[in-house]
Parts: structure tokens; C-alpha cells; sequence
């Protein structure tokens, strides 16, 4: 077991890879969206034009940001620690098969929301197929690339003392919410689902990140479903989904039924969480 002197060098090395990840992959969305822009202007198109051009491909724009984000970081980890890394490989290593409680989990969520947010049919969008298929697979993407560079960070720097354990999620969740507000406009209010999916992702995926299973079930039932289908999307909000939620629960109401969904979990396991309060 690494002593507390390695930790803390561990644990520092972990932390300013983690940053760097975020700084590049804010620096590389508006870096894509300010060339776009450019070209357009250079066209002589109107304003209206420009804002319509990157609404619509703003998906394409933040996955493409954070896939150069992770695969910079990538290649720069492989220079610095002369390890062969090989994101096949190392996926595979992760592979585990889901949890069955957190199938239950995802359904769960699910239920609540139809149950207390009251989806309707938005007959305007129904043709919108192929944004659908975008919002759905973009937005997984999205917080894999995330969860993806945070499970790598642990395995080649790993911190096993818990109270440095504890400051990297709240540091993780720092960066997360940075890179958020700093690259989402988020005119349709979804900040707090988002952190709290993210929250969801570093929970079901064990206290050293390791089961990719249960993020994939989390991500495929839960967060690409919300986005797509349901309009809970932090770029395209309801713009191009099927349905939409007429009710969205208020913030401590949506505190209060993750924590009860998370808490099934952590006790229905008997596991303790990657990360305790106290």
C-alpha cells in the first residue's frame, strides 16, 4: 500500500493531468467554434446565421472538443510515462458486466421522471431522427471522454488514502462544472442533472473507477434517453426531442430522489461509496 508522502505526490500528479484535461478541452471548443464562426463571417452571412450554425452543430462541436481534449492528454501520458497505453486495451481491461442493481437504478430514475415530470408528445419533432441519434450518442460521449481520462488519472497515479480521495472527486466535480459553464450556454437550466449525472458515473463506477459496465448501463438508459428523447439536453434542450417534460422537479426535490436512488444502491450492495462525507 502507498504511504501517505506517495499519495500526496500521487495525488498531485492526478490532479494537475485532470486540469490540464479540462483547460484543453475548454481552450479546443472555443478554438472549433470561433473557426466556424470565422468562415461564416468570411461569407458575409448574418449574425442570425452564425447563431443558428453553431445551435445546431453544438454537439458535434463539444464532442469533437472533448475526444482532442482526451486524445492530447492521451499521446502526452504515453510520451511522458514511456508506457505503451492502448484505449482498446485498456477498455477491455475495465469491461465488467453491469450490476443488476444498477439496471434497477436506471429504471428507477427513469419512472420517477415520467412519473413526476409528465413527458409530452411534441408532434413537430418527430422527423428530427437524425438529431435525435446525435443528442443521443453525442451526449454519452460526452461524459465518457470525461470518465474515461478520470479512471485512466487513477490507474496510472492512484490515490488510496481517503481523505485525498475525497478532495479529488470534489476537485473532478470543480472541473467538470468549470468546463461546463465555461463551453455550455445552458439556456435550458440542465447544469445541476448534468453534475449530478456525473455525480452517478463516479458512484456506479466503484471507489477506483473501474466498471465501465455500470457507467455504460447509466449512460445508455438514463442520461443519452433524457437528452435525446425527453429534452433534458444542455445544448438543444427540447429544440429537437420527441418528447418534452412539462413539469422538470426543482432542485431540492431532484437532490432528494437521487440521493434516495443513490443510497439504494450503496446499501442494497453493502458497499461503501468511492468517496464519504465526512
Amino acid at each position: 500500500m502507498n504511504t501517505e508522502p506517495q499519495n500526496i505526490d500521487e495525488f498531485k500528479r492526478n490532479i494537475r493531468w485532470w486540469l490540464f484535461y479540462i483547460a484543453i478541452q475548454v481552450i479546443a471548443h472555443i478554438s472549433l467554434s470561433s473557426v466556424g464562426a470565422f468562415f461564416h463571417f468570411l461569407l458575409d452571412h448574418e449574425i442570425s446565421l452564425v447563431e443558428g450554425w453553431l445551435h445546431n452543430n453544438g454537439w458535434e462541436l463539444a464532442v469533437a472538443s472533448k475526444v482532442l481534449a482526451f486524445w492530447i492528454v492521451y499521446k502526452l501520458l504515453k510520451v511522458r510515462l514511456y508506457q505503451p497505453l492502448r484505449v482498446r486495451d485498456y477498455f477491455g481491461d475495465l469491461w465488467r458486466l453491469p450490476d443488476q442493481r444498477a439496471v434497477v437504478l436506471a429504471f428507477f430514475l427513469n419512472i420517477l421522471f415520467w412519473l413526476v415530470a409528465q413527458p409530452v408528445l411534441q408532434t413537430q419533432n418527430q422527423s428530427y431522427w437524425a438529431f435525435h441519434f446525435v443528442s443521443y450518442f453525442g451526449i454519452g460521449l460526452w461524459f465518457l471522454s470525461d470518465f474515461l481520462v478520470a479512471s485512466i488519472l487513477q490507474d496510472l497515479f492512484p490515490i488510496t488514502i481517503k481523505k485525498f480521495e475525497n478532495i479529488r472527486i470534489f476537485i473532478y466535480l470543480i472541473g467538470f462544472s468549470l468546463s461546463f459553464r465555461l463551453v455550455v450556454p445552458d439556456y435550458f437550466g440542465t447544469f445541476f442533472v448534468m453534475l449530478l449525472h456525473f455525480c452517478s458515473l463516479l458512484l456506479l463506477s466503484g471507489i477506483r473507477l473501474q466498471n465501465i459496465g455500470n457507467v455504460v448501463v447509466y449512460l445508455a438508459l438514463v442520461v443519452s434517453p433524457f437528452a435525446a428523447f425527453f429534452g433534458i439536453d444542455p445544448i438543444w434542450g427540447a429544440d429537437f426531442s420527441p418528447f418534452k417534460f412539462q413539469h422538470l422537479p426543482s432542485v431540492p426535490f431532484l437532490l432528494i430522489f437521487w440521493m434516495l436512488s443513490l443510497a439504494y444502491y450503496r446499501y442494497r450492495h453493502r458497499w461503501r461509496w468511492p468517496f464519504s462525507l465526512g
